[in-house]
Formats: C-alpha cells, sequence, structure tokens
C-alpha cells in the first residue's frame, strides 16, 4: 500500500532504550525500498517479536505488517504509524499512543493494552479478541468489523465512533462511555461491575441508547 510515512532511520523521532530493539529497528528502515508502492516481502519487514521497545517515539513511520506479538511497547508514542497487518498478539502496548494510526487488519487478539489511546485510529478488521483494554481511549475510531470478542473493555471510551458489525460478544463493557458512537454491534455485552449482567438484543441497545449512544444498533442473531 502507497504510503507517505516515515521509511528512513533519519525520521525516527526516538529510538529504543534496548540495544536489540534499536538494532532491528535500524535494520528494518535501512532495508525498506526507496519506492513505497513497492510491495513488502517477509524480509522488509520489521521483526520485533518479544523486544523491548521502551522509550521510542515511531510516531508517523511506516511499519506496514510488523510483527510485534509479545513485544513491550508501553509509553511508546505511534501517533499516525502505519501499522495495516502488523502482528500486536499478546504484545503490551499500554498506555501507547496510536491516534491517527492505521492498524487496519491487526492482529491484537490477547494483547495489554490498558489505557492505550486509539484517538481517530482506523481498526477495520482488526482482531482484539481477549485483550486487556480497560480505559483504552477509541474517540471517533473507526470499529468497522473489529472483533472485541472476550475483551476486557471497561472503562473504555467509545465516544463519537463508528461501528460497524463490530463484536463485542462476551466483552466486558462496565463504565464504558459510548456517548454519540453509531452502527451496529454484536452481543452478548456483560456491562456488570462486581457480577456479570450479560445483555444483548434490544435490552442491549436500550443500554447503548441510555448512555447516549441512540445511534447504535444492536444485531439480532
Amino acid at each position: 500500500m502507497a504510503t507517505t510515512n516515515g521509511r528512513t532511520v533519519a525520521e525516527v523521532r526516538n529510538w529504543p532504550v534496548s540495544p536489540m530493539a534499536h538494532r532491528a529497528l535500524a535494520d528494518y528502515l535501512s532495508a525498506l525500498p526507496a519506492d513505497p508502492a513497492t510491495e513488502s516481502s517477509p524480509s522488509t519487514l520489521l521483526s520485533g517479536s518479544g523486544l523491548d521497545f521502551t522509550g521510542a517515539d515511531l510516531s508517523g513511520l511506516d511499519l506496514l505488517g510488523a510483527e510485534l506479538s509479545e513485544a513491550i511497547l508501553t509509553d511508546v508514542k505511534l501517533v499516525g504509524s502505519d501499522l495495516y497487518t502488523a502482528w500486536l498478539t499478546a504484545a503490551d502496548i499500554s498506555r501507547a499512543d496510536l491516534s491517527r494510526a492505521d492498524l487496519r487488519k491487526v492482529q491484537g487478539r490477547g494483547c495489554h493494552a490498558q489505557q492505550a489511546v486509539f484517538r481517530g485510529a482506523d481498526l477495520q478488521r482488526a482482531d482484539f479478541s481477549v485483550a486487556e483494554l480497560a480505559g483504552a481511549n477509541f474517540h471517533g475510531a473507526r470499529l468497522q468489523r473489529v472483533t472485541f470478542s472476550g475483551a476486557d473493555l471497561r472503562r473504555a471510551n467509545f465516544s463519537g465512533c463508528t461501528f460497524e458489525r463490530t463484536r463485542l460478544s462476551r466483552a466486558r463493557i462496565h463504565g464504558a462511555h459510548v456517548e454519540e458512537a453509531e452502527g451496529l454491534v454484536i452481543g452478548p455485552v456483560d456491562i456488570g461491575e462486581s457480577a456479570p449482567i450479560v445483555l444483548d438484543g434490544p435490552d442491549l441497545q436500550e443500554w447503548f441508547h441510555s448512555n447516549g449512544a441512540t445511534n447504535v444498533r444492536v444485531h439480532r442473531t
């Protein structure tokens, strides 16, 4: 996919403290073809699985297809980065800033993303099943066909989000903010605080409406 995101070592705003992560990032950027329209191959993708990127600011970089499963990205800035089809399975992205990032088709199953920021990000067809997303900020994000099945979304901010067949099956959403969100969601959903309270169908739709999301519809199975 053609992109205007950064593709050179000179465009890294802040490098990770870990020498291994620094080297992996530098090797990746040095090997990227000059033409952003050139199709990526496995040998030209960032290989960062299990690495510690603490201290990095990777905002605006082309990280398409990056392998970051089980990586440590706590507090890392990824504002506006291209992470299309990247792997974040079981990664720690707690408090990371992914505002306006391209997260389409990202594999984030089981990741730790408490209080991560996804404001205005595009998460179409991403998979965040059984992820820890308590307190995450999705304000204004595009959530078409995202899977949040079994995720912890308590106190998450979904205000102004666009759902479209967004799967919330068995997700926990107590205390979530959904004001002015719109679109179609798939339940059932647990809204309970200390004990499960599972809603689906008209009851779940009423919960959204009573919490300021009058344009949210619930898919009826």
